[in-house]
C-alpha cells in the first residue's frame, strides 16, 4: 500500500525527476498536465461515474479508520505548517471527510444532476428532446487557499467526479493536505490517481500560472478577493472559471431558544461553530444577533457564550497567532473598554492573561466583521425584521447564517435574507460543516464544469 508522507508534491513518476530538480517551471508544468491530460483519456474517461464513487468513498474510508496512519500523517504534518494544533486538525479533517462519503457523493450527483450516468453517456433528461450527456473538463487547475485545512479535498472529488484531470496548488500556508489527499486515491486505485497532479509554486507567478491556464478548461480559485480578481484577470477566454473569495458569516437566535434550560447547550453549540479552525472560514460567524424578548436577556446569553468560549478553549486551545493579529485583538478589546469606561451600553468578555478569546456584547445592531481567531460579538435586536436593512451593507459578501428559531419563523428569515445573498441556513453548531451538495457561494458546484451535448430526435413528418 502507498503510505503518506510529507511530500507537498504528487506527480507522474515520468515527471517526478524533473519536478525535484528545482524551480517550477511552465514547461514543467505544461508537461505535468499533458501527462494527467493522457491518463485521463486512457482511464478516468472510461470509468463509470459510480466507479468512480465507490474509489473516492474508499479512499476517504482510509482518513476515518481507527488509528488511520493517513490522519495522523496530515494532522502533524499541518499543525507544524499551520496555527492549528494536531487536535484540532484531526477534528475538523474527521468531520469534513466523514460528510464525503458514498451517499454524500451520490446525492451530489443527483441533486446537481438527476441521472449521474449522463456523465457516462447520452441519456434522457425529463421535460428535454432526445438523449443528453454532460462532459468535464479534460484539465482543472485548482488554486487552494490554507485557512482551513481539508477543503482542497472537495475541490479535487468535484473535479474527479466530472472526469477530469485534476492539477492543483497548494496553499503556501498549507502545502501538505492535497498531496496526501492524492496520495490515499493512489493507495486505493493508482491508475485514477494517475489522473491527479500536486504541485507547488509560488502564488501569482504569472508566466508558470499561464502555462497551467493554457492547459486546462477549467480553472477553480480559492482566496483573498484581491486574489480571485487578479487569477480571474489572467484566465484565457473560453476556459470555465469558478471563483471563492472573501465571504462573510452569522448566527441568529430567536427569543422561542432561550429557554434557561438548554441556554448553555445553545452556547456550546455557538462556541464551537465561532472557534473550529479559529473563525477562518467563510462559514464561521463573525457575530450573533439575539432577539429580545425571551427567558434569558440577550447580555446574559453573552456572558453565557463566554463560558462555552472558555469550556471550549480548554478542551480545544485557539492556534498560534501573528504579532499583527494579537495587536488586533488588542485594539478591538481596548475600544470596547473604552466605550464601557464612557457607560456606553456595551460589555466586554475576554479570556484572562490573553487573547485566546472574545465575546463583545453591544447594543449597536450594525453587522461588524470580526478581526477573526475567536472574536465574537453579540448582538441584541427588537425584531428580526430589522435584519434586511442591517445586512445590506455587506450583503455582497454574505455567506451562512446559522439559527436557532422555529421551522416557521426560520423559514420568513431565509425567505427575507435569501435575496440579500445568503446561500446557507443552518442550525447552530453545523455552521462550519456544509454537505457536500450545498451552494456554495449561491451555486452549483458540478454543473459550472460541465459542457453539455444534446442528441436530439428526428422530428416526425
Amino acid at each position: 500500500m502507498i503510505q503518506p508522507d510529507d511530500s507537498p508534491r504528487f506527480l507522474p513518476p515520468e515527471v517526478e525527476a524533473e519536478a525535484s530538480g528545482g524551480q517550477v517551471s511552465p514547461v514543467l508544468v505544461a508537461k505535468v498536465a499533458a501527462h494527467i491530460w493522457a491518463c485521463r483519456k486512457a482511464y478516468l474517461t472510461r470509468l463509470p461515474v459510480a466507479e468512480i464513487v465507490e474509489i473516492l468513498d474508499r479512499a476517504i474510508g482510509l482518513w476515518l479508520e481507527e488509528g488511520s496512519p493517513w490522519l495522523e500523517a496530515a494532522s502533524r504534518r499541518i499543525a507544524a505548517a499551520t496555527p492549528y494544533s494536531q487536535a484540532m486538525v484531526r477534528l475538523g479533517l474527521t468531520r469534513l471527510l466523514a460528510g464525503c462519503r458514498k451517499d454524500a457523493l451520490l446525492a451530489l450527483l443527483e441533486a446537481e444532476l438527476g441521472d449521474p450516468a449522463v456523465l457516462d453517456g447520452f441519456r434522457p433528461r425529463p421535460g428535454a428532446r432526445g438523449s443528453h450527456r454532460a462532459l468535464g473538463p479534460v484539465v482543472t487547475t485548482h488554486i487552494f487557499s490554507g485557512n482551513v485545512p481539508g477543503l482542497p479535498a472537495i475541490s479535487l472529488i468535484h473535479g474527479l467526479l466530472v472526469k477530469s484531470a485534476c492539477l492543483g496548488k497548494p496553499a503556501a500556508e498549507e502545502p501538505a493536505f492535497p498531496a496526501l489527499f492524492a496520495r490515499s486515491v493512489a493507495a486505493v486505485d493508482p491508475k485514477l490517481a494517475a489522473s491527479v497532479a500536486i504541485l507547488p509554486w509560488a502564488g501569482g507567478d504569472i508566466a508558470v500560472e499561464s502555462a497551467a491556464f493554457a492547459a486546462s478548461e477549467a480553472v477553480i480559485a480559492y482566496g483573498s478577493d484581491v486574489a480571485i480578481e487578479s487569477i480571474r484577470a489572467r484566465v484565457p477566454s473560453g476556459v470555465r472559471f469558478v471563483g471563492h473569495g472573501h465571504r462573510l458569516s452569522f448566527a441568529v437566535i430567536g427569543r422561542e431558544a432561550l429557554d434557561p434550560a438548554s441556554v448553555e447547550s445553545l452556547a456550546a453549540r455557538l462556541a464551537y461553530d465561532v472557534s473550529l479552525f479559529d473563525q477562518q472560514g467563510c462559514v464561521s460567524p463573525h457575530g450573533v444577533y439575539v432577539e429580545r424578548g425571551g427567558a434569558v436577556a440577550p447580555q446574559e446569553f453573552a456572558e453565557t457564550l463566554a463560558q462555552a468560549m472558555a469550556a471550549f478553549e480548554h478542551d480545544m486551545p485557539r492556534g498560534r497567532l501573528s504579532v499583527e493579529e494579537t495587536a488586533a485583538i488588542r485594539q478591538v478589546r481596548s475600544e470596547a473598554e473604552l466605550r464601557e469606561l464612557q457607560e456606553e451600553p456595551i460589555r466586554l468578555f475576554a479570556s484572562p492573561g490573553g487573547t485566546a478569546w472574545t465575546v463583545i456584547y453591544e447594543d449597536d445592531p450594525a453587522f461588524v466583521p470580526s478581526c477573526l481567531n475567536r472574536v465574537v460579538r453579540v448582538k441584541p435586536l427588537l425584531d428580526l425584521g430589522e435584519l434586511p436593512n442591517l445586512l445590506r451593507p455587506v450583503s455582497r459578501y454574505l455567506q451562512t447564517v446559522g439559527v436557532a428559531l422555529s421551522r416557521e419563523r426560520r423559514d420568513r428569515l431565509a425567505d427575507a435574507l435569501a435575496p440579500l445573498g445568503i446561500c446557507r441556513v443552518c442550525p447552530i453548531g453545523e455552521m462550519p460543516h456544509p454537505p457536500l451538495h450545498w451552494h456554495h457561494d449561491g451555486g452549483f458546484n458540478l454543473l459550472p464544469l460541465l459542457k453539455w451535448t444534446a442528441n436530439e430526435d428526428v422530428a416526425d413528418g
